[in-house]
């Protein structure tokens, strides 16, 4: 015997778990979950296993929602191959029909003009509340009937039905409308009727499920799984030198590979591995930097090479495995690095979910504990009356928009003899290592960082206190979100560094209402912040298989399909890939094979960025021809003079990395003069950080809190040299604005029209209902 279980009857049961904390069911439970809620949407459970749920729903009988389990579980004799077949009907005695011999019967010829017997309205009626079942549809979806082929399927069994069945057969179907058995009475029939008239969809479908099942994630990756392999985990807050000794156990390696987050921390380590006289290759998505005889790798974590065995391999930020963009990375990495021992750096909150991956690998794990080096104790009262006119030699003021950072920047420049250095998101990591240094320096002016979030990881910084300018993040219009702890832990630890001039790290804010948000996070014990699951995301033989289940589906198409339809377990959860998902759609038209448009896609475009867009899509055009794909820009001897000119550099550097990217991934021949356009990189980055310092003088220079805002209002035109940088890519960059804006206004619309659909439907019943069908 077994038992057909559902998600929703799953997620019943431990609910009433949860409502009866001391029948100790949530951790059976849990051992099914896995196979229910992060599976198919329904599995054959085994006798053992409905056993022991059916015991459990014996412990909390008093909750209407274990009944409903119980309920929903229906015992069946399976053949050998249940997987692929229907499950048997139970016995029904409220429904003495014979489906399988009413089926076979001629169907009735419709009458024209005759209106249909109660006995026949009042079974349509119960075939109705068949198609609107839940229940229904997560079990027909158990059988491979999607959503897509499950309304057809309804309707046809119905009218197969109703246009057969005698009238006692009517009155006895239409009795369950009020008996509330209808799936319990009709599913089984359903099922064999559309297993036997819809065989081809289903087994269609079926394969093209299989072929997005990403369970047990960690069996891709067969190298590693041959390894017997050793995880240390060394967890603790920032500055606590944690990533220090990983990296000292890597270089006492004969090889080894460091994993990192941005390309600024690779190429620090990079350095920093080359000056110790550990030969170290640089590999980043734009750029590669080989040292002759080297036997250690610093690469982002994207770039690892998961052909190449090394002793230690060393994954940073291991915390990041949870983040919803790129969250992959980190368990691709994780489970797929061939090293004999991998040394993970972060705080603590992604200790269990390591544990139970490692299990699941079959690898031995190590937890490392550390403590900061130095203490950290938040400032009352805020920044001061004066604001920013308080700012002192070595604060790190952190602002979450750009034009925030400038503004900062232009008041503190205004108000104090101080000078600042800005590091934030857009601005090349060169540049910001440049930034870094003129504020680390110290026989200088530029006494104050203004920076984002970015100067969270990747850079040693002499901060002394860091002032949070706001601990909400703006969204688009006014729309705002607090900042998350575990950021605002991370930013707050890098004020107060080990061997810098500050030894003691302060914290506070701008507003001092806001410092009971800030104590409190900073008072969030590490293990109280939990990474729960990692991510991922397909990779391209997954796309390959499934997209050839599906050979007449772009490859937008192909991507939301897969998505639909990935199977994951308990452990994982599928990335969000907005950028990629916006390339495939922007890319559709163009005539790339399925491998180049899976490349093209990855490649690093920010999908608001509308000059970056038309670059990507110019470079594809050409690329699809046939023809060598360049890029010449005509950069200006100007130096930028205003956040405008500087946002049009920033942007220049972006698609410089875009096509830097792909030169890596297609032959030379495709994306020739790559020496070149790495030159272009190198003399952007010079002109943003010279620019930097003119603004700086600029600000200073103006004498008034008019001019000085001036210099840094973003309305401003550019300079015809600078207007002319990106003008290669302008009209599509403008074209693409258009469409842009022409949907989000649709999707407005839309939106509208539905709450006025919804409020006429909350209106009188019978007025509603009639106003909503002319509506719709």
């Amino acid at each position: 015997m077994r038992a057909f279980v559902t998600r929703r009857a799953l997620w019943s049961l431990r609910v009433a778990c949860r409502a009866q904390p001391g029948s100790g069911g949530i951790a059976c439970v849990e051992d099914t979950r896995a196979a229910v809620f992060a599976g198919f949407p329904a599995y054959w459970a085994s006798e053992a296993q409905h056993a022991g749920l059916r015991a459990l729903c014996s412990k909390v009988p008093t909750t209407d929602l274990a009944r409903k389990f119980i309920s929903s579980v229906a015992e069946v004799d399976l053949p050998a191959n249940a997987s692929s077949e229907a499950p048997p009907p139970p016995t029904d005695t409220r429904l003495d029909i014979d489906f399988e011999e009413l089926l076979t019967r001629p169907a009735r010829p419709p009458r024209p003009g005759r209106p249909p017997s109660r006995a026949s309205e009042r079974a349509a009626a119960a075939f109705r509340i068949l198609r609107r079942s839940g229940v229904v549809r997560d079990q027909a979806l158990a059988l491979y009937v999607n959503s897509a082929l499950f309304p057809t399927a309804a309707a046809a069994f119905e009218d197969a039905v109703l246009s057969r069945a005698r009238p006692r057969e009517l009155a006895a179907i239409g009795a369950l409308a009020t008996g509330g058995a209808v799936a319990d009475a009709l599913f089984p029939a359903f099922a064999r009727f559309v297993l036997r008239e819809y065989r081809d969809q289903v087994t269609q479908y079926r394969s093209l499920v299989q072929t997005a099942d990403l369970r047990a994630a960690h069996a891709w990756f067969p190298l590693a799984r041959a390894l017997q392999r050793r995880i240390v985990y060394h967890a603790g807050p920032t500055n606590s030198g944690k990533t220090y000794s990983a990296l000292e156990a890597m270089k006492a390696a004969g090889s080894g590979v460091y994993c990192g987050p941005l390309r600024l921390l690779a190429m620090e380590v990079y350095d920093t591995c080359n000056a110790a006289g550990t030969f170290c290759d640089l590999i980043t998505g734009q750029e590669r930097r080989e040292v002759p005889g080297s036997s250690h790798v610093s690469c982002t974590v994207e770039m690892v090479d998961l052909s190449r065995r090394v002793d230690v391999a060393v994954l940073d930020e291991i915390q990041m495995i949870g983040d919803e963009h790129r969250g992959w990375a980190w368990s691709r990495a994780l489970m797929g690095v061939p090293a004999n021992e991998i040394h993970l750096c972060g705080d603590g909150s992604a200790v269990e979910l390591v544990r139970s991956l490692a299990a699941a690998m079959g690898d031995e794990l190590e937890v490392r504990s550390y403590d900061r080096f130095t203490a950290l104790a938040v400032e009352p009262g805020g920044l001061g009356p004066g604001v920013y006119a308080a700012t002192q030699r070595g604060d790190c003021i952190v602002a979450f928009s750009r034009r925030d950072i400038f503004e900062i920047k232009a008041a503190v420049e205004r108000e104090t003899s101080h000078r600042c250095c800005v590091i934030y998101g857009a601005l090349p990591p060169e540049t910001r290592r440049q930034q870094a240094q003129l504020f680390n320096a110290g026989d200088n002016k530029y006494h104050v960082m203004v920076a984002s979030d970015a100067v969270g990881m990747g850079l040693n910084l002499n901060i002394g206190r860091v002032v949070f300018h706001s601990l909400h993040k703006q969204f688009g219009g006014n729309e705002r979100a607090p900042v998350s702890v575990s950021m605002i832990k991370q930013i707050a630890g890098r004020a107060g560094r080990r061997n810098s001039e500050f030894a003691q790290g302060k914290v506070t804010c701008k507003n001092p209402e806001e410092l009971g948000i800030l104590t409190a996070a900073l008072e969030t014990p590490l293990d109280a912040m939990v990474t729960r699951k990692a991510g991922l995301f397909p990779e391209f033989e997954h796309l390959e298989v499934f997209a050839g289940q599906r050979p007449d589906d772009t490859f937008s198409e192909t991507l939301n399909q897969f998505t639909r339809h990935a199977v994951l377990d308990s452990t994982f959860f599928l990335c969000k890939q907005d950028g990629v998902f916006a390339a495939a759609q922007l890319l559709g038209e163009t005539q790339l094979s399925l491998r180049d448009m899976y490349s093209f896609c990855m490649a690093p475009a920010s999908s608001s960025n509308m000059h970056v867009l038309a670059a990507l899509l110019h470079f594809a055009r050409v690329y699809a021809t046939g023809a060598p794909v360049t890029l010449d820009l005509q950069l200006p001897r100007k130096l930028p003079c205003n956040t405008l000119e500087l946002r049009q550099l920033e942007t220049a550097h972006a698609i410089v990395n875009l096509w830097l990217w792909l030169s890596y991934r297609f032959d030379e021949e495709a994306f020739p003069g790559r020496e070149g356009v790495q030159q272009l990189s190198a003399d952007i980055c010079d002109l943003l950080h010279r620019g930097l310092r003119k603004v700086t003088s600029l600000t200073k220079a103006s004498g008034s809190a008019r001019a000085s805002r001036a210099v840094d209002r973003t309305t401003q035109r550019p300079s015809p040299a600078h207007e002319r940088l990106l003008r290669p890519f302008e009209a599509q960059a403008q074209a693409l604005q258009r469409a842009q804006l022409e949907e989000r206004r649709l999707q407005r619309s839309q939106q509208a029209g539905e709450g006025r659909l919804l409020r006429v439907r909350q209106s009188a019943p019978s007025e509603g209902r009639r106003r909503a069908e002319s509506l719709a």
